[in-house]
């Protein structure tokens, strides 16, 4: 680059980069240096003076000892402040370190609606470490290949003064072989205020201006600078921002040393990140650099078009024309899917915020935003974070089933739970139980919290992170207020209810039917028939006294019951296998038995007993769903879901001697019986229709995306 050259371009940046260290001064209250040195001199010399006059005086206290010690006291108060000052930054430094280094993972703040990133001081300081660490070996290599002709693509649209020194900036630079394409979108054609009127202050070949018809947009003012690059490497530069010195002899190093790289992108220096339509907010300039994350890309556009490089064979990529805004973010992600993005730890451009007519700050920016969003979903399987209470509970089957209903559909599924589970699901894997750190790491779309009183105690954290969710709810907590607040609540895309309760709630909550999916094969039973099994979780609703009572009055049946052992009624399973043993030590209890042996077990039973206390809930048990499926009959309490569930073929009971009665009446077999098996599994092969199996998938992925169209 010539002297003339870099004399203009320091013309043109200085006036720039001079204001935002002013600013830091005056917020800092650090006197301008120059001006303190100059008033301390000019107190120490008249100290000197009126010193030598009251000696020149003698011993009194005339005039010129007055003044001295007026002048003497200014000084050493002038002194006195200035080493406060620095006391009180030395104190204020100290406690911003103290600070940070107590800081670790905690969230920032932000609105009950926004999803926040962690603050990881450590991971933050490396980074600033590491761009200053590669910047200076950059810097300071005794050779970087200038073989590669680097193209830079700048579109502008009637900003001459920003366009100037956003080429200067390029022209500064210290890597010699570039070009400049110059996309004029404004709407003077030539003369002034046009691109070229503007940049005649330049006298290089580098630059080239390109004309489009006036006003295209952003997106086709860089397609047409694609479309006029001659480059073997691509970058781009907005008009309103100031590209790093170092940043094409980056570049140059970067794509010779990592030759099967194809896209890189680097750091940017933010000038006042809280401003806000061209007014700053007093905010220090900021380094960033993250890692990339293909799902925090996702929901936020924190790789910049300013500080991205490609090989030119990736120039096919357009920028999407149709967009409002967002044009680079939606860039970058189809661009990132084709070619994973390395992570230049150097400084690419001075992104600058405290100017006018920025296109982040138009009406209309956030129309792209959600567009983009929507097509980054639409275009992957969804992220489902099933968070519960406890899990895997063994005879809380129905959310396995619901995790393999997803999975299914195609979705990604990470479980969390708040607490460990008594008891174990046959072929489950722990849940995690630090779920902030799954939410932030996973980046789920939403949460599936089964349980309205669970989902109800989980929204602060939904709202911490920002995170959409939906709530299955339960027999046992169909609270039609609990769950109308969980409806109304901002982040609730469904509420799932079982059919049978929909009765109770509120309007808007979608019915579900229990799900036995393609992964749990149902038995066949043998054509002889023998036994009554219960299965249940262990739970005083159960009514084990009556159940019982009812099976020791079968002593010549077989006889089982299979009990769960449940998180806060850890003692229950072991006061029915008590009452068991007092009434017929004939009578079998298992606990925890695995689901696939409940399953043969079922297939060979003639009978499955449901009991219920009188104030009971019923739901829809999955354990009666898979007897119908395996042909056993059903003796259970007398409730609104029996009848909806089995049909005509319900048997309900009363009392202990009802049960007793069913089940010899059953045991006998006939045609009857057998005809009742038939219409029972019959029926029962709804709970296995593939539509309703993807069911939830379908409500959640259109509830997501109809919130991000929105």
């Amino acid at each position: 680059m010539s002297g003339d050259h870099r004399q203009t371009a320091k013309r043109i940046l200085k006036p720039v980069l001079r204001p935002p260290l002013v600013r830091l001064r005056r917020l800092l209250g650090v006197p301008d240096a120059a001006a303190a040195d100059r008033r301390l001199d000019r107190l120490e010399a008249e100290v000197g003076a009126l010193h030598h006059a009251a000696a020149a005086a003698g011993p009194g206290s005339g005039p010129a000892a007055g003044e001295l010690r007026s002048v003497t006291d200014a000084h050493a108060a002038a002194l006195s402040a200035h080493g406060q000052w620095l006391a009180d930054l030395e104190r204020w430094v100290t406690s911003c370190v103290k600070t940070l280094s107590t800081l670790g993972s905690q969230p920032l703040g932000g609105g009950p609606t926004e999803r926040v990133e962690p603050l990881d001081v450590n991971a933050a300081l490396r980074s600033h470490i590491e761009v200053g660490t590669v910047m200076d070996w950059v810097r300071h290599l005794p050779e970087v290949p200038e073989d590669r002709l680097i193209s830079v693509v700048t579109a502008t649209r009637n900003r001459p003064r920003l366009l100037r020194q956003a080429v200067a900036s390029v022209l500064a630079q210290s890597y010699p072989r570039f070009e400049i394409v110059v996309v004029d979108d404004g709407d003077a054609e030539d003369g002034p205020g046009s691109a070229a009127e503007a940049l005649s202050v330049f006298s290089d070949e580098r630059i080239r201006v390109v004309r489009t018809a006036a006003r295209r947009g952003a997106a086709a003012a860089f397609n047409a600078g694609l479309d006029a690059v001659t480059g073997d490497v691509i970058t781009a530069l907005d008009d309103d921002n100031l590209m790093h010195p170092d940043w094409l002899r980056s570049l140059a190093w970067a794509f010779a040393t990592f030759t099967d790289v194809d896209v890189v992108y680097g750091a940017r220096t933010i000038e006042d990140k809280g401003a806000r339509d061209g007014v700053g907010s007093m905010s220090m300039p900021m380094l960033e650099f993250f890692p990339y994350v293909r799902r925090k890309h996702e929901r936020a556009n924190y790789i910049d078009r300013n500080v991205l490089a490609y090989r030119s064979g990736l120039a096919d990529l357009r920028y999407d024309e149709q967009l409002p805004s967002a044009i680079d973010w939606d860039h970058s992600l189809r661009m990132f899917r084709r070619a994973e993005p390395l992570p230049l730890p150097v400084v690419a451009c001075y992104y600058r915020t405290v100017v006018e007519h920025r296109v982040t700050d138009e009406p209309g920016a956030r129309d792209g935003v959600r567009i983009v969003r929507t097509r980054a979903f639409t275009g992957r399987p969804m992220r489902v974070l099933v968070h519960t209470a406890m899990y895997p509970v063994i005879s809380e089957t129905y959310i396995a089933d619901d995790i393999d209903a997803l999975r299914d559909c195609g979705a990604d599924v990470q479980v969390t739970a708040t607490m460990e589970a008594v008891s174990w699901t046959e072929g489950a894997s722990s849940p995690r139980l630090d779920v902030d750190t799954v939410i932030s790491d996973f980046a789920p779309d939403v949460a599936l919290l089964h349980w309205s009183t669970h989902a109800e105690g989980q929204l602060p954290m939904m709202e911490r992170h920002g995170l959409p969710f939906a709530c299955r709810v339960h027999s046992f907590d169909t609270d039609p207020d609990r769950v109308k607040r969980l409806l109304d609540h901002p982040l609730c895309v469904a509420v799932f209810a079982h059919e049978t309760d929909l009765a109770l709630l509120p309007d808007g909550v979608v019915g579900l039917m229990p799900m036995v999916g393609p992964g749990h094969e149902i038995p066949s039973g043998p054509a002889a028939r023998s036994g009554v099994v219960s299965v249940s979780a262990g739970l005083p609703k159960k009514d084990f006294p009556t159940l019982i009572e009812a099976m020791a009055a079968l002593p010549d049946i077989e006889r089982t019951i299979v009990v769960g052992r449940s998180n806060g009624f850890e003692s229950v399973p072991d006061e029915v296998v008590a009452m068991a043993a007092a009434a017929d030590p004939a009578i079998r209890v298992a606990v925890n038995m695995p689901r696939s042996e409940v399953l043969d077990l079922v297939a060979r039973s003639s009978v499955l007993l449901y009991t219920l206390a009188p104030d009971g809930s019923m739901g829809m048990p999955m354990s009666i769903v898979e007897a119908m499926l395996a042909g056993t009959l059903v003796v259970c309490a007398d409730r609104p879901a029996a009848h909806q569930m089995l049909g005509p073929d319900v048997r309900v009971y009363a009392t202990a001697d009802d049960i007793a009665c069913q089940v010899r009446e059953i045991e006998a077999g006939g045609p009857e019986v057998e005809a009742a098996r038939r219409r029972l599994q019959a029926r029962a092969e709804r709970y296995r229709d593939p539509a309703q199996a993807r069911r939830i998938h379908d409500v959640l992925s259109a509830r997501i995306t109809a919130r991000l169209e929105a």
